[in-house]
């Protein structure tokens, strides 16, 4: 796995974007678009989180500036929030169901756990009382938190019409996950998504940088 980080900033109706630079001035992008020469490029997953969920405003000198954290309901107002963008120089993996399903059996009962792809593909649970979900750069596409036996644990693994359809939500993430080059990205629901083939062979089509 061979990924290196960039930081972009976003206006809140999504009709501007912005890229850090090298020289902490921001330049004028395509939102997730590729690297290009004088970008900042952060390798650190610690950097990588100090730059999550910052709100920006303009700036004559440096084109933004940083203005703090954002808060619980920033996103309901008009606003420049930063975007950490993943750029992969190497392929991408499919994510492996097996994994999927053993990762789920071996989940603990009564434990709220969070099923995710990690940013290498692989399905991980993380304990959502002690990890932190938000501002998480370990974190590629999540799913819901669950902890009923219903939905983890060895009962829940043997239950292959939910792991089929759970599995084929986890590949269509990870596949939005590449293209729109975006941490944290949700599972889509089943209906929205085309099928699992269809995804994977997109996936492997998927070119990096």
């Amino acid at each position: 796995m061979n990924i290196i980080f960039s930081i972009d900033a976003l206006s809140l109706v999504g009709n501007k974007a912005w890229r850090l630079q090298d020289d902490d001035t921001w330049r004028d992008c395509n939102f997730g678009e590729n690297l290009k020469d004088g970008d900042a490029k952060i390798s650190t997953k610690d950097e990588v989180r100090t730059w999550m969920n910052i709100r920006l405003v303009k700036d004559k000198e440096t084109g933004l500036k940083v203005k703090g954290k954002s808060g619980i309901f920033d996103f309901l107002m008009r606003g420049i929030f930063s975007h950490v963008i993943v750029h992969r120089l190497s392929p991408a993996p499919i994510p492996n169901k097996d994994l999927m399903i053993q990762t789920i059996a071996q989940a603990e009962i009564g434990t709220p756990w969070l099923l995710h792809l990690d940013l290498a593909g692989n399905f991980r649970m993380l304990h959502s009382e002690e990890t932190p979900i938000i501002a998480n750069p370990d974190i590629a596409v999540r799913g819901e938190i669950a902890s009923s036996e219903g939905y983890i644990g060895e009962k829940a693994a043997q239950n292959t019409k939910m792991m089929d359809m759970l599995y084929h939500q986890f590949v269509a993430g990870w596949l939005a996950h590449l293209e729109t080059k975006r941490l944290s990205v949700f599972i889509p629901e089943i209906k929205e998504i085309r099928p699992l083939d269809v995804c994977i062979e997109k996936i492997q089509a998927w070119e990096h940088e």
